[in-house]
């Protein structure tokens, strides 16, 4: 079409082009402070150009211009910052966590303080020390046995406390599991919609946008792997994830088969079937609940796990028993198909008994569930080692209150399993040989000092005889010059009696003033004092580890956001221009229009004049 009535459809796709642009103006204006939203344009382009009838265009003045149209509604985006974004997400989420729990384990010790185990292991010692100047008085042997009672319940209120935040770390990884499941049917079901709206010829950029953001939320679990496939389809995996299991990890978003996908279960207990002792080789019952929606009972599954140690534990990555059973415990994750059912390590729902070696475990290798995990091992490394200080601190103080280095010999131990040790209305002890047998498993939760003893403060064994009523002290000044012994403490066992501490780990019983029996130490050890000082020196290392890559993690993490937000972000003022210029391009093409009404009044009305 040429002439001024083409003249009026040029104006009019200008009008309709810069109302448009105006529109998506709007829109970026609108969402400016809407999380995960990217900036939008209005890609223009002209429109198919009119050609002049002619016996030869080539004399003619050939293609004419018809105007202008919007060819799309582009997002600006950059995939390749979104995918440095996503790896420091994960990064971040995993140290963050580490060191969020970290410090509440470092609370927990509150090291120094007046209060502490430190303070009260050295008024401990110390009043011993004053019983062996003074063992006629019963005040300080009363003083002796109410600071023993404060420092085994001080270490049971330890380990009770490490306990729990253990148990937070649990809970955490149960709602996360939910999350993520959440977040998997969120993105599953707008990948979608974006194929279907992608093949209709449409750019679905706020549906991307939505997507991208739960990406964003996802990779800050776990890491993640994602595959662009047609019509902005994606396919969503933990395929560079070396620790994927099974191996290669499985699609948990998936572009051609949707529902052929992967999911993940929470393991909430597990326990060792008849015949199996704890954290031993055996056969475990795993109870986990699909989805980590334990809402339902209907959820609940439960799975015989075989457990063994590994043919060759001098291999790399081989494992017992008991850290097999850790592994479980801490990671609480297992990989699972769409229908909720654990899988083993070819992708097939793990039915009847399954060997642990074959059950498909989710390990990250970055995120916040990863975080929640190692963090669990670090509480059980400072739960053992305050196990291990109780272990010691009972079975020398015992060694030399008994003046036996064999348990079965002590008819009054001082320091007592206090889940065995039963007591009648006078507190005395009613099952002596129930009480030895459990010293072996004497740990920071249990330690107890016998009630009879601190009903009955005249029994405490203080001078070289065991006549309680003696006043020359040298058993009690032995056993406040335990505080000085060098001890193997680090060596402990679970299992390890006192026999086998005292000789093995404490250089076993020597003479000392008096002719009272002692330890005699060992060099390879240490003190008691020093033993735990050490354990929260380590601790505050790691802390001060965490939050420094905390720190530099999110200065790394920051970097990115604000290159992604330079490529994404609406800027008003860019937008402000945007709109003047739009609106004087709408002006612009109105005045055309305009004009060429006027030429058609004079073409229609002004020639019949």
């Amino acid at each position: 079409m040429s002439g001024l009535f083409g003249t009026i459809n040029t104006g009019k796709s200008g009008i309709f082009a810069s109302q448009k642009a105006i529109d998506v103006t709007s829109h970026n204006i609108a969402n400016a402070n809407t999380d995960g939203y990217s900036r939008q344009r209005a890609k223009l382009q002209t429109r198919r150009p009119f050609c002049t009838p002619a016996f030869n265009n080539a004399v003619g003045p050939g293609q004419m211009g018809t105007g202008v149209e919007v060819s799309e509604i582009e997002r600006i985006r950059d995939a390749f910052i979104d995918y440095q974004v996503r790896v420091e997400l994960g990064v971040n989420g995993e140290y963050s966590q580490r060191e969020k729990f970290l410090s509440e384990l470092e609370s927990i010790f509150n090291e120094p303080s007046d209060t502490g185990i430190s303070d009260i292991l050295g008024n401990f010692f110390s009043v011993w020390h004053d019983l062996g100047g003074d063992a006629q008085t019963s005040s300080t042997r009363a003083l002796v046995a109410e600071q023993a009672n404060a420092l085994a319940e001080e270490l049971n209120h330890k380990y009770e406390q490490m306990q729990k935040l253990k148990g937070n770390a649990q809970d955490i990884i149960k709602q996360s599991v939910f999350d993520v499941n959440s977040i998997l049917d969120q993105i599953k079901n707008l990948d979608e919609e974006i194929v279907q709206v992608s093949a209709a010829g449409n750019n679905p950029n706020d549906l991307l946008d939505k997507r991208d953001l739960l990406l964003d939320e996802l990779s800050s679990k776990f890491g993640i792997k994602i595959d662009k496939k047609n019509y902005n389809g994606m396919d969503v995996s933990t395929k560079d994830d070396p620790n994927a299991q099974p191996p290669g990890g499985l699609n948990l978003v998936q572009h051609i088969n949707p529902e052929d996908v992967a999911r993940f279960g929470f393991i909430s207990k597990i326990e060792p079937k008849e015949g199996t002792k704890p954290g031993e080789a055996g056969t475990y019952t795993v109870t986990y609940y699909k989805y980590g929606d334990m809402t339902s009972e209907k959820n609940k599954v439960t799975l015989d796990v075989l457990i063994e140690d590994d043919a060759d534990l001098s291999k790399e990555g081989a494992m017992t028993a008991e850290q097999k059973v850790k592994k479980l415990e801490e990671g609480r994750v297992l990989w699972t198909n769409k229908d909720g059912l654990a899988l083993d390590k070819e992708g097939k729902p793990a039915l009847g008994e399954v060997d642990f070696s074959n059950l498909a475990v989710f390990t990250p290798s970055t995120g916040e569930i990863k975080g929640y995990s190692s963090v669990q091992q670090e509480i059980d490394n400072n739960i053992n080692q305050l196990n291990k200080l109780a272990k010691a601190l009972a079975y020398a103080v015992n060694a030399v209150h008994s003046q036996s280095e064999n348990s079965k010999e002590d008819d009054l131990p001082f320091f007592v399993n206090g889940n065995v040790a039963k007591y009648d209305d006078s507190s005395n002890m009613v099952n002596l040989d129930d009480i030895l047998n459990g010293e072996i498993d004497i740990n920071a939760g249990n330690i107890s000092i016998n009630k009879s003893i601190l009903k009955n403060p005249m029994l405490i064994k203080a001078g070289k005889t065991e006549d309680g009523g003696e006043n020359n002290g040298l058993r009690a000044t032995a056993i406040a010059g335990l505080r000085d012994k060098l001890m193997e403490i680090q060596s402990i066992q679970d299992k390890m009696n006192r026999e086998e501490f005292i000789n093995k780990l404490s250089g076993g019983f020597i003479e000392g003033e008096g002719g009272v029996l002692t330890l005699k130490g060992n060099t390879g050890g240490m003190k008691v004092d020093n033993f735990f000082k050490d354990t929260v020196n380590k601790l505050g290392i790691q802390v001060q580890d965490a939050r420094r890559v905390v720190k530099n993690k999110l200065v790394v993490l920051s970097g990115f956001e604000e290159r992604r937000a330079s490529v994404s972000g609406v800027s008003m003022d860019e937008e402000m221009a945007n709109l003047i210029q739009f609106q004087h391009a709408y002006q612009s093409n109105a005045k055309i229009i305009s004009t060429v009404d006027e030429l058609l009044d004079v073409v229609v009305n002004g020639l019949k004049r």
